[in-house]
């Protein structure tokens, strides 16, 4: 790789010790090959599409989620997370093309997409690496159309630091993200970072009733889970945490059993920020009318603290074909001791998804009256689990359902 040019002002300026590089691309292997190479040690090993940070005294490495996935829940969080994380701009830019995409078409999209988020001048500060030598001539000339670089061997820490001598740093433009939304949140993922140095883990936090979050604000978004003993709501909310984290020791998850008496006794907590890009807390509940349930009075006053309207949404768990008299009237029972129309903000979720014998879940609602008067008046908001399944779709799926949820969030990344 040349590094003779100049930066856009004309001056030579000298890197500090440390270089950030900001790893882009779609294939989280590719990714974590690129990162480790340039680190000199196996810092990635996330399948996950998550935000990873790993670094050593000469670079500090950023190792995004893919940007360009249509199906991303929150891109706009993604980005800022990296803007938030590499302020006031990275060193370089490292675009990373996997097989699939090595098409003149394809690359030039990504690269055309990272410029519309970025900027044009994104280019300046952009290497793109190629999986094969077949792939890295076919597209060559991309580096005359762009002004990129094509970049893909094992010396990659000594050429991105070659490749850097000289040139100021990438500095974001704020176009089409607000400057102190990223610097609220610099500060607030400063503190997340120094508290996974410290050992703990970042993303979940637990809790359970009567106690804080280890500082978590109260104003952050809820996720609530209420229904009858035996729906399944631990192991919906288990599914739920899975998503959050693929390596959740037992210690994170909710209790799960089948039992016909309470399981969960009081209402339990865990805090977590994958894969929404801020801090949600997910608390599960027990049954309100259950009569062995103790000190019922308390509990509801503790879900009270979650349950609030314009701040939490409601997953009101039945089980498939398992629709007892005790849940006709369930939906006004449960704003009767909360206090308020949970109906504006609540999901009816139904569990056993794998008992379904139809193809169709609305032909299935259709023809109980009873379910279907629930989902209608939940502004037909329904969706399906299969808590024996770890396919992660029925998790985005559902968060994508929850009411406004992308103005929440986006309330919610300003605070924070």
């Amino acid at each position: 790789m040349q590094s003779n040019r100049l930066p856009s002002n004309g001056h030579l300026q000298s890197h500090p010790e440390q270089l950030t590089v900001a790893l882009l691309g779609k294939r989280a292997e590719l990714r974590n090959i690129i990162g480790n190479m340039i680190l000199g040690s196996n810092a990635f090993d996330t399948e996950s599409n998550i935000l990873v940070v790993g670094e050593n005294s000469s670079f500090k490495i950023i190792n995004t989620p893919d940007f360009f996935d249509e199906e991303s829940l929150l891109p706009d969080q993604h980005i800022i997370d990296l803007m938030a994380l590499s302020h006031p701009g990275p060193d370089l830019f490292i675009l990373t093309i996997d097989p699939e995409n090595t098409q003149e078409v394809d690359v030039v999209a990504q690269i055309s997409k990272l410029q519309h988020t970025f900027g044009e001048r994104i280019t300046e500060h952009l290497v793109v690496t190629l999986p094969d030598m077949e792939s890295f001539h076919s597209p060559s000339h991309l580096k005359e159309i762009f002004n990129i670089w094509l970049a893909p061997d094992e010396s990659m820490a000594s050429e991105c630091r070659k490749w850097c001598s000289g040139r100021d740093p990438f500095l974001y433009d704020y176009k089409n993200y607000s400057q102190d939304v990223v610097t609220k949140r610099k500060t607030a993922l400063e503190k997340i970072l120094e508290k996974q140095k410290c050992g703990g883990d970042p993303l979940c936090d637990v809790g359970s009733a009567g106690t804080s979050a280890h500082g978590v604000p109260d104003n952050i978004f809820n996720i609530v889970l209420l229904g009858l003993t035996g729906t399944g709501k631990s192991a919906s909310a288990n599914t739920i945490l899975a998503v959050g984290n693929t390596r959740r020791g037992s210690r994170q998850l909710f209790r799960s059993e089948p039992s016909s008496v309470p399981v969960t006794t009081q209402c339990e907590f865990r805090i977590m920020e994958k894969p929404f890009g801020v801090l949600v807390r997910l608390a599960d509940t027990p049954d309100f009318f259950h009569d062995q349930l103790e000190n019922s009075k308390a509990q509801v006053e503790e879900c009270k603290k979650y349950c609030q309207p314009g701040h939490c949404v409601v997953l009101l768990v039945i089980q498939l074909g398992r629709f007892t008299d005790a849940e006709e009237g369930i939906l006004e029972k449960l704003e009767d001791k909360l206090g308020w129309k949970i109906r504006e903000s609540t999901i009816v979720l139904l569990t056993h998804g794998e008992d379904l014998k139809t193809k169709s879940l609305p032909l299935f609602i259709e023809k109980s009256a009873p379910l279907k008067n629930i989902v209608e008046s939940c502004g037909s908001r329904y969706h399906l689990f299969n808590n024996s399944s770890e396919d992660p779709k029925q998790v985005i799926n559902l968060i994508k359902k929850i009411p406004n949820y992308y103005k929440m969030f986006t309330k919610l990344t300003k605070r924070h």
